[in-house]
């Protein structure tokens, strides 16, 4: 089945955070420098300190690149859409007038990955595949789209969405870019095997003209959909996180409770060591809570932006488009992505009172292992206060009574007692301590 298009072009949309949530001046930097190498060397880059929805970064905007292959095209067009860059990297084949196989999109598709740096971190990107048709072809533009997508990616399924785009059929492929990564592997490479397609197959060469038009629409509407996709994803990371600290906070509750069932004494040095380590990881899990309202702002704040620019795109393209399926993504974050963080939200706070119980109790046993050990310290001054006075008053007393010659007969039979009246004050002293020690018990 012949299956060719002339013209076909691919676009590579992808994002790069320059700024994030307590990103310092320092990797700020490292960010725009590593956002810089995807450019060209010479490259004249202009990023003014300034707040803008849409800031061209180049001079001239639109940088041609020199291609391995001879035969093809392309340019480079970098810009950035508040505190995000958006690069857009278009490669063709030079030939507008020929038709080509569709498996031309793989030599295409090579000769932007070769243009790249595949470890930089991204928070999203697009392929954006289009072409023409022959005047009168009687191939079907599903089919050719088919191809189109399995010349990229060939151990996919095809399940598109379906639309119309400038009198030119248009699909949509989406597949989640973070789905199955973990903490352990918190970025995303050029590498990445997941993706966001769209393939537009245009009935003449006016259409596909005109189409070009479009190309900083897309630039945004990729961008708002690859921070809402981020956002949730980094929601998934954080309730990871909060979780794992609720457990660690757990673990110390329930060998306290422990402790406690069996009735061991742990000293105040132990709960203090307890109370530390609940105390810093409840101050991780407060802050990783109010990361997961913020991302949930993201999602909010660009849901809107996406919505208004698929708005403009409709509006911009005329009544004759069907761009219905592009709404599938909003619907799909309002309905899913939202949703499940106000509930994440909601549980953590109850599991973030539960921990503040947790401190409370454990706040509350120092110090009544404080209280104890006050209270016994007291009773050691006050039983050691009544032998010391004890022995104090009774020593010098005797002394005298044993000197008086009319005294010494009365205790012939305790020949020690004036010989030694220190040891048979300190003798008096401790049974007079033990009397007050059992007194004040007997009395609490």
């Amino acid at each position: 089945m012949m299956s060719d298009l002339i013209y076909p072009t691919l676009d590579l949309f992808l994002y790069v955070l320059k700024t994030s949530l307590n990103t310092t001046d320092v990797e700020t930097q490292k960010n725009q420098a590593a956002f810089l190498e995807q450019l060209p060397s010479d490259t004249q880059f202009h990023d003014h300190d300034i707040e803008t929805e849409y800031l061209e970064i180049t001079h001239p905007p639109q940088i041609n690149f020199i291609p391995h292959n001879k035969t093809l095209e392309g340019y480079y067009y970098a810009v950035r859409l508040n505190d995000t860059y958006g690069l857009q990297v278009d490669c063709s084949i030079n030939n507008q007038t020929e038709i080509q196989p569709t498996k031309s999109f793989t030599i295409l598709k090579t000769e932007i990955e070769q243009k790249l740096n595949k470890e930089l971190a991204i928070i999203g990107k697009t392929w954006l595949l289009s072409g023409w048709l022959l005047e009168n072809s009687s191939q079907n533009p599903e089919d050719i789209a088919k191809n189109c997508y399995y010349a990229l990616f060939k151990d996919t399924s095809w399940q598109p969405e379906k639309g119309t785009f400038l009198d030119g059929k248009v699909f949509e492929i989406g597949r989640s870019q973070y789905i199955n990564q973990s903490l352990k592997n918190d970025t995303s490479s050029l590498n990445s095997n997941e993706h966001h397609v769209i393939i537009t197959i245009y009935n003449n060469r006016e259409s596909a003209e005109k189409a070009a038009e479009f190309y900083k629409d897309w630039m945004g509407l990729f961008c708002y959909r690859s921070k809402i996709s981020w956002a949730y994803w980094q929601s998934r990371l954080v309730k990871e996180s909060l979780l794992n600290h609720y457990k660690q906070i757990e673990e110390n509750r329930k060998v306290t409770n422990l402790s406690n069932s069996r009735q061991e004494k742990q000293n105040i040095t132990t709960y203090r060591k307890n109370l530390n380590n609940i105390d810093s990881i409840l101050q991780q899990y407060t802050i990783d809570l109010l990361n997961l309202s913020f991302q949930k702002q993201i999602i909010e704040i660009n849901l809107s932006n996406y919505q208004l620019r698929l708005a403009l795109i409709k509006e911009k393209a005329g009544q004759n488009n069907q761009l219905d399926f592009l709404e599938k993504f909003s619907a799909l974050a309002k309905k899913k992505y939202l949703p499940q963080i106000n509930k994440d939200i909601e549980n953590m706070q109850i599991g973030l009172k539960l921990l503040e119980d947790t401190i409370n109790v454990t706040r509350s046993r120092i110090e009544v292992e404080k209280s104890e050990r006050e209270r016994s310290f007291q009773e050691l001054v006050a039983v050691a206060g009544a032998g010391i006075a004890t022995v104090t008053l009774l020593q010098s007393p005797a002394k005298d009574f044993c000197s008086k010659e009319s005294m010494k007969d009365i205790f012939p039979k305790i020949p020690y007692f004036c010989n030694y009246p220190f040891s048979y004050s300190l003798m008096v002293g401790i049974i007079v301590g033990f009397m007050v020690w059992w007194l004040r018990k007997r009395l609490r």
